[in-house]
């Protein structure tokens, strides 16, 4: 029906669908405004007569005048369509808002309170809603409340049938009965009288809902939910949420009382209540205030739009969320890798918070809907699981970087975390983007996380999309620099093309905006591993963390680069460091392993590199490295297991590892290690093997002059291991030559 007109209304989009009929945006020719139009099932007003009663019980609820209750305008007909005409009013319904999770409780109780004044206007006129549900109540973006559909069950009901028993579609399979079966109060079932404390037992259900973000009688077949609702007694709410005050509890139990006479008498008495709760929790708060907050983990965002293919934006928005509060230099953000470790996750909030060593955890949602976005986030106090906080806030996808930056600072501003006038201006940059270029880069960067060669080259293809969409999107060439970095220092292409490819995308991205924290880090990567510009990293990975203190992967690289430099307190500092933003990173706690394996400290690397191992059996470079670490203490046939097993992980060839022929010769099995290192030979020309590894095998070997013939080819061919030449043990046996000290002042690694 998009871009017709039913009388004098042009429908312009289509809002929602349910059981009693379809609702659309349209616009109100005459009076030039946006209006709903909800368009009744076919059939549903079965004759003339049907449609003169509906239309005097419409006319009869038009009058119905209240902030919270959205005003029904017309009823009309046109070639056999029945519809009524409705304030149309945008926001978010608590359907929505419940899928997101629990709210807070003072969000629960002002909602609450509106409802019930909502309820109780309607009562005074004698309209009972009878079909109350989230589904039927939006939040306007200001925080206010509007109920919908008031008394549209018993409009639909036929014409001298009992309003408990009028038949109603979408009543859920029920039959004759009005309204939505997960809502109904007993007596619609019992097929007794109906009056305001019908609607009070829905909204006992709704409270229940928001309280702890499922419904008492959840996952039941129909007839299973029926008996459940007039003869089970629900489960207590503090059950499922013990934060939960026991005044609210007790209201809403009351509520769900079986027999109406057990209830609050009236919506004007529930309110009284609700507010009663309200004064005494702002009390309560005011004694007690939450303890100070210095540390937070973003859970993965739920993907409420229900369609699969949407979750990359979902993820890429939980990353950019990430991205805006570790911006925060007074913040520690658990980075994205630990985060996602969730999702999906029904552990206690508590009990991820302690395996984070959190003090918060923000959760939420994120619905995208054509063109606009939708973020809800919630924030809870990780010690006690109380709620601190939620709020919605929607954008274009063109403004979805100023959207995010709106909820990084709401947060920010509610846990009264310092931040530096800089920061305040970074977090309120929020430039437009074309929404494909952005939903491309997120799809780039969905790939890249997964951080193997064929993901990687799927990302480049998205981030290249990213690029042709908008030009100037510099985030876009930050995300193609990091994939070919990677790339390059995985060997799954020739160093030198992926580190030039790299460089390219690099400047381009600083040219467009030299504030990006990725593309410094980047940089900082490059110099290091390719131009062997050791100021010059440092100087990158320095202004990274700066820019984005919570960034991980600039505080790892900066640690490697330290390093190679010989400042081992420095690096493990850095090193440690990105763990603590990433604990659950397999290849950050490796990389506080190899910092203590190059400062000597071999008991310690071995320790920590067995602890990663044991938290994840399949990550190879902790294998790798933990053998490598074995050789030094002398526990080499340990070190030649661990250097199969990472083999077998990864499905390669024991011919193809230089950390295998390196420990078969140090345990004076030459022929083994002769027979790989022949192999290493004969691809050597490729651009893919390690010619510092090659060395290595040599000096093991005791073939010096073989070793240093290497290293000079090294030299030449820039191989991105020799950063490590200062520090390297396996190079040891070839300190004592002058040949040596020499290399190193030519990479400016000496003193």
């Amino acid at each position: 029906m998009l871009g017709q007109t039913l009388s004098h209304y042009r429908i312009l989009n289509r809002v929602a669908a349910g059981g009693m009929g379809v609702i659309y945006c349209a616009r109100d020719e005459r009076l030039e405004r946006e209006v709903a139009l909800k368009v009744l099932p076919e059939g549903a007003l079965a004759d003339a007569a049907a449609r003169a009663r509906f239309r005097n019980e419409a006319l009869a609820l038009s009058r119905l005048n209240h902030p919270a209750i959205a005003t029904i305008f017309d009823f009309d007909s046109e070639d056999g369509t029945d519809f009524l005409v409705m304030e149309y009013v945008p926001g978010t319904t608590l359907a929505e808002k419940i899928r997101a999770g629990p709210l807070p409780e003072p969000e629960v109780l002002d909602l609450g309170i509106q409802i019930a004044e909502a309820l109780e206007a309607a009562h005074e006129q004698g309209v009972v809603h009878r079909d109350l549900k989230p589904g039927n109540i939006v939040v306007t973006p200001r925080g206010r409340v509007k109920v919908l559909d008031f008394g549209l069950a018993k409009l639909l009901a036929p014409s001298g049938a009992p309003a408990a028993t009028a038949a109603a579609p979408g009543s859920s399979g029920t039959g004759a009965l009005a309204g939505t079966l997960a809502y109904m109060a007993p007596e619609q079932f019992l097929g007794t009288a109906v009056d305001g404390r019908t609607d009070l037992f829905a909204l006992g259900l709704v409270l229940y809902e928001l309280a702890t973000g499922r419904h008492p009688h959840a996952d039941q077949p129909p007839a299973a939910m029926m008996y459940a609702i007039v003869n089970a007694r629900p489960a207590p709410p503090r059950r499922a949420r013990p934060g939960l005050s026991p005044r609210l509890e007790a209201a809403i139990l009351q509520l769900l009382e079986k027999q109406p006479e057990r209830r609050h008498a009236t919506a004007k008495q529930l309110a009284d209540e609700l507010r009663s709760i309200t004064a005494a929790g702002a009390a309560a708060a005011e004694a007690s205030p939450a303890s100070r907050i210095e540390s937070v983990a973003v859970l993965p965002l739920a993907n409420l739009s229900g369609d699969p293919a949407q979750e990359f934006f979902t993820d890429g928005m939980t990353e950019a969320l990430i991205a805006g509060l570790a911006q925060i230099r007074a913040l520690r953000v658990i980075s994205r890798t630990s985060a996602m470790q969730y999702k999906g996750a029904k552990q206690p909030l508590p009990e991820i918070a302690r395996a984070l060593n959190v003090d918060a955890i923000i959760e939420g949602g994120v619905l995208r809907s054509g063109d606009r976005v939708r973020v809800t986030a919630n924030l809870i106090e990780a010690a006690t699981d109380r709620h601190l906080w939620s709020k919605s806030y929607e954008r274009d996808v063109g403004d979805v970087l100023g959207l995010q930056g709106a909820v990084a600072r709401a947060i920010a501003d509610e846990i009264r975390v310092e931040i530096t006038p800089r920061e305040q201006r970074r977090l309120a940059t929020g430039r437009t983007v074309d929404p494909r270029a952005y939903e491309a880069y997120l799809r780039g960067r969905y790939y890249w996380n997964k951080r193997n060669p064929a993901e990687l080259r799927k990302g480049i293809e998205f981030f290249q999309q990213a690029i042709e969409a908008d030009p100037t999107y510099a985030e876009a060439y930050a995300g193609l620099a990091d994939s070919y970095n990677i790339l390059a220092d995985l060997s799954a292409m020739r160093p030198s093309e992926g580190f030039a490819i790299a460089r390219a995308a690099i400047d381009r991205a600083l040219e467009i905006d030299d504030q990006i924290a990725e593309a410094h880090t980047s940089l900082g990567f490059l110099r290091a591993f390719s131009e062997w510009d050791w100021a010059g990293a440092e100087q990158s990975y320095r202004q990274a963390i700066a820019l984005n203190p919570g960034y991980a992967t600039a505080h790892q690289w900066y640690a490697e680069l330290l390093v190679s430099q010989a400042r081992f307190e420095e690096a493990l500092v850095s090193a440690r460091r990105a763990h603590s933003l990433d604990p659950l990173a397999f290849i950050l706690g490796t990389t506080v392993g190899d910092a203590l394996f190059f400062a000597r400290r071999y008991d310690e690397a071995i320790a920590q590199l067995r602890a990663t191992v044991d938290m994840e059996p399949r990550f190879v470079p902790a294998h790798n490295d933990l053998g490598r670490a074995l050789v030094q203490v002398g526990r080499v046939e340990e070190a030649i297991h661990e250097f199969q097993t990472a083999l077998q992980l990864a499905g390669g060839e024991s011919k193809t590892s230089t950390g295998l022929a390196h420990a078969y010769a140090v345990a004076g099995r030459a022929a083994e290690a002769r027979t790989i290192l022949a192999n290493l030979e004969a691809r050597a020309d490729t651009g893919l093997v390690s010619l510092h590894g090659i060395a290595v095998i040599h000096a093991a070997l005791g073939e010096i002059e073989e070793a240093f013939a290497w290293l000079e080819r090294a030299y030449r061919e820039r191989d991105r291991a020799l950063v490590w030449a200062k520090v390297h043990p396996r190079l040891d046996a070839l300190r004592p030559d002058p040949r040596f000290e020499a290399l190193l002042r030519r990479m400016g690694l000496a003193g």
